[in-house]
């Protein structure tokens, strides 16, 4: 069994930056405006307003009232999309208030005992550096058998995509939308690099991926991105390559997962919907018509019914 590391959650610091100005705050909290601009349009996820400083954006919050949930053991075997053991990747078994960090062994394999009582608690794997990160929600019962869960290899830093200070930032299948006098507001804290605030993605096998991507939510497509956290003010466009050959003019809903125990922008390992879209004219792209991804988190897709 691992020895558990527990810590309290607490705020990170962030990085903020107004899209189009020549000036930055890099050091704040809470600070999402820009100088100048126009507002953007609210989201299914969030609110934003145009201002006479710009653009200011409210976090909706989804606090739980689930009753705390007795945790004494988690275990699972985490694999590459080859079905190759992955070692040393950080897991986190986290309620709301605590975290309790684990590691996987040379076989992929790891068991992390809370030993406590969690709120809203879910097993979270992949270090958002190295590998996407994603969330399990648990059930009630003390000792839970994960079984074998997908860990992704994020493309690598080269390979990412750089904020801009106006314009769009791609990688992989997506495309961020960056309206002209917002702001992107990095999580300092845990990427104290500035080599490592590039856009990346990769595709979420939903098959293998139910632990996380409840199957009954009914997605189509999924995809993991970092630097997680990273939230948008006004909420960011996002255009994705039509991957499965929907047909023209389809309507599309998008959901990105909970991350944050704080639950600013999306209840803790659930998910919720932030934008609709529609499939182009030509087929190649499905591309938001109202909302959008306030915070850079996992992203999933599904038609509407």
């Amino acid at each position: 069994m691992e020895s558990p590391w527990i810590f309290a959650l607490s705020a990170g610091l962030s990085l903020s930056y107004a899209l189009g100005c020549s000036s930055s705050k890099p050091l704040t909290s809470t600070d999402t405006s820009s100088a100048g601009g126009t507002g953007g349009s609210g989201s299914e996820g969030g609110g934003s307003d145009a201002g006479a400083g710009g653009p200011q954006c409210t976090a909706p919050g989804y606090p739980s009232n689930a009753p705390p949930t007795q945790i004494d053991e988690v275990d699972a075997t985490l694999v590459d999309p080859s079905g190759k053991a992955v070692p040393n990747l950080l897991v986190q078994v986290c309620g709301l208030d605590v975290c309790v960090n684990g590691a996987t062994n040379v076989a992929g394999k790891t068991s992390v005992t809370p030993g406590m009582t969690l709120l809203s608690p879910a097993f979270k794997y992949g270090d958002g550096f190295d590998f996407a990160k994603l969330a399990a929600p648990l059930g009630s019962g003390e000792v839970q058998d994960l079984g074998q869960l997908v860990a992704l290899p994020l493309p690598s830093y080269a390979e990412g995509a750089a904020f801009p200070k106006s314009g769009d930032v791609s990688n992989g299948d997506l495309t961020l939308v960056l309206a002209p006098g917002g702001s992107v507001t990095h999580d300092i804290l845990t990427y104290s690099d500035d080599s490592e605030l590039v856009f990346r993605s990769v595709p979420i096998p939903l098959a293998a991926s139910a632990r996380a991507v409840d199957p009954s939510l009914g997605f189509e497509l999924g995809y993991a991105v970092a630097p997680v956290s990273t939230t948008f003010c006004p909420p960011a466009g996002l255009s994705v390559k039509n991957s499965l050959a929907w047909a023209a003019g389809s309507a599309v809903e998008i959901f990105v997962q909970g991350l944050e125990v704080d639950e600013k922008w999306a209840p803790y390992g659930g998910w919720v919907k932030v934008a609709d879209a529609s499939v182009s004219a030509d087929a190649s792209s499905i591309d938001t018509t109202s909302g959008g991804i306030p915070i850079l988190s996992s992203i999933a897709l599904r038609r509407s019914k």
